[in-house]
């Protein structure tokens, strides 16, 4: 397949990109967020355990139907992969990052076919080198997200589309390209695009014949998802229903290239998947109609489209801001703080080559016109990018231009090296070039935070989630030290003094928490619940409905009002009753949630007794009554039965508090 001399080098090549995965795949082991994922992983880890048949980890107080009977929302094809690995390995975590890493070998190993077939053995081992050694796919592929898997396709699609440089050689070739580039497609939408472009490239050099081959087995990319959301949920979405929400976070007029969880006040916070049944509901409400999650997808879709046709100067402003982050030198962090997390890591050290540096040597290699037979890479590369400008941009997002920008660097290199044996004088376009994208970085652009906050916050978060508050305590304090006041760091130090039953401390805490960020549902909650369980109701409620407003989508709060509407309209301690303040919580749930199943009425009817209105809480009563029998919920109908009989007697409902929910 090739010669001796390239075989070796190649193995040399794979053996120094092992070092910095070992490496990464030992550090991890120590760290807390491996069993514990949050956000995005969070929702891969769940999902992929519940397929695979194990004990699946959803939020507390998630109802998983909300995913698993619905239209997909997240890209399939990664957790997908991933519960055929939980399946396989009991649910090993380092097992799955130890295929990651040996798909990241595979990578490597792909680089160098892809490059020998396009401009010879020489560039092949430069471009398999410089990726086996470039630190952000060794971090990715530690963690559990697409990355590691998305290369791989991507780049088994392009070498079987490139053959030996001059199309697929075989029909059965283009079919297979096609079809990895589905399964790419699959495991992350944006990579479409470039699947389209190398079609289209392979169309041009090859033919329309072996295009069309390429095109049959890439159209297949919506079926299995499709199907999937026909069987689970009665609804024809192709893929996902995300495609929507991040087009309306990347084009609403306050976007400025990252994400951004607050989508105002009617439509509440985005902050993981999770919070999408949520948003759902919240955007029914303001259309006046129940929504599907299709119907939602849809909507949102149609308001990103809008911003663009509305204010295309804007549009424009925000591409070129996006365009800036993307290929500038940071590595902006969305899930994690990627580039702290680096300097914590071996990785600073076994793994030299990052972003930048390939860019600026890929600049290199068109500026000394060593760009030739690259053209396939080049269009690839301008897909991705064009790909990912409408939405926001992320690190993770980024790494497969990572794998592509090797092959050209490489070519930079092999210029750079010509030019010198040729003693042309060609350091000035070299400082130019390398120097690039680092400049990107002195243009002005959103504030990304204090470095090594987020980070903190992870590690704290992580280590709350397995019940070590010590730990906890100690980076939710590292946090707070780097920006003082810091109303996330608050709220976690506050939840870490109630799982060490530090009450007064833990209510102190979300107090400032609240002033801090007077719209933080969960503190908010977990506040209200502190006061009502301490017997102050009166000075819970008005806290238990910004909770309410803030995170009524979660069963817990959901729990909580209703606790607390019952204890201001029937508590038998007349300190703690308040008919006003009960009647305007039962409103707020009612309007916020509906009738349901005739609770939020009957507690209206409750909260209407208790203020001496009896002939409005026996309409109440009576119209819970007949929204608990329409629901076939006869014990509710039952309750209200009783309830009733003693609102026509004009006597209101008298009752002990129900059994205190768990904090939120």
């Amino acid at each position: 397949m090739f010669g001796k001399p390239a075989g070796t080098w190649l193995a040399l090549v794979l053996i120094l990109a092992l070092v910095p995965r070992a490496l990464h795949w030992n550090e991890r082991g120590a760290d807390p967020d491996l069993n514990y994922p949050a956000i995005d992983a969070h929702w891969h880890d769940a999902y992929a355990r519940d397929l695979a048949g194990l004990e699946p980890g959803w939020p507390e107080g998630f109802d998983p139907a909300q995913i698993t009977n619905e239209p997909l929302h997240r890209p399939p094809g990664y957790p997908w992969f991933l519960a055929m690995l939980y399946a396989l390995g009991d649910g090993s975590v380092r097992a799955v990052l130890l295929v990651q890493h040996l798909l990241g070998l595979l990578s490597v190993g792909l680089l160098f076919f892809l490059g020998r077939a396009l401009r010879g053995p020489g560039l092949g081992l430069l471009a398999a080198g410089l990726y086996g050694l470039a630190w952000s796919p060794v971090y990715f592929e530690g963690e559990l997200h697409a990355p590691a898997l998305l290369i791989a396709l991507m780049l088994g699609g392009l070498l079987l589309a490139v053959g030996q440089g001059k199309g697929p050689a075989r029909p059965r070739e283009a079919l297979g390209a096609g079809l990895l580039f589905a399964l790419g497609v699959l495991t992350r939408p944006n990579s479409l695009l470039l699947a389209l472009a190398v079609a289209l490239w392979v169309w041009r050099t090859a033919g329309r014949r072996l295009g069309l081959w390429l095109l049959a087995g890439l159209v297949l990319f919506p079926l299995p998802s499709l199907v999937r959301n026909i069987y689970a949920a009665d609804q024809a979405v192709p893929m996902t229903t995300g495609l929507g929400i991040n087009l309306f976070l990347g084009q609403r007029a306050a976007a400025n290239g990252l994400i951004n969880s607050d989508l105002g006040e009617e439509l509440g916070r985005y902050r993981t998947c999770f919070d999408w049944p949520e948003v759902v509901l919240r955007l029914g409400q303001q259309e006046g109609r129940s929504l599907t999650h299709g119907e939602a997808d849809a909507l949102l879709r149609s308001r990103g489209v809008s911003e663009v046709l509305k204010d295309p100067l804007g549009f424009m402003g925000r591409t070129m801001a996006k365009g800036v982050l993307l290929l500038g030198p940071t590595e902006v962090g969305h899930n994690k703080e990627v580039e702290v997390e680096r300097a914590h890591s071996a990785l600073l050290f076994s793994a030299p080559v990052d972003f930048s540096i390939l860019l600026g040597l890929a600049l290199l290699a068109f500026f000394l016109g060593r760009g030739q037979g690259l053209t396939v890479v080049c269009w690839s590369i301008g897909a991705w990018v064009l790909a990912l400008l409408p939405f926001f941009v992320a690190a993770r997002y980024r790494v497969p231009l990572v794998a592509l920008l090797a092959l050209p660097a490489a070519a930079g290199i092999l210029g750079l090296i010509e030019a010198l044996r040729e003693r042309r004088r060609v350091l000035p376009l070299a400082v130019i070039a390398l120097a690039s994208p680092y400049l990107l970085g002195l243009l002005p652009g959103p504030d990304l935070g204090v470095p090594g906050v987020r980070y903190h916050l992870d590690r704290g978060r992580a280590y709350f989630r397995a019940a070590r508050y010590e730990q906890a305590g100690r980076e939710f304090e590292a946090a707070l030290a780097l920006a003082p006041g810091l109303a996330a760091g608050l709220y976690e130090r506050a939840l870490v003094h109630l799982g060490q039953g530090q009450l007064p401390e833990a209510r102190s805490a979300l107090e400032q928490v609240l002033l801090q960020e007077p719209r933080h549902g969960k503190a908010a909650a977990n506040l209200g619940k502190m006061l009502l369980d301490g017997g102050e109701a009166r000075v819970a409620g008005p806290v238990i409905g910004l909770a309410l407003a803030e995170e009524g989508g979660l069963p817990q709060v959901i729990d909580l009002v209703q606790r607390c509407v019952l204890t201001l309209a029937s508590a038998s301690d007349p300190s703690q009753r308040d008919g006003a303040q009960a009647l305007a919580l039962a409103d707020q749930l009612l309007a916020q949630r509906g009738p349901a199943d005739g609770l939020p009425e009957a507690l209206r009817a409750a909260a209407l007794a208790e203020k001496g209105d009896f002939a409005a809480a026996i309409a109440a009563a009576e119209r819970a009554l007949s929204q608990a029998r329409s629901a076939s919920n006869t014990g509710a109908a039952a309750a209200v039965s009783r309830q009733l009989a003693g609102y026509r007697q004009g006597q209101p409902l008298r009752m002990p508090p129900l059994s205190s929910p768990r904090s939120n």
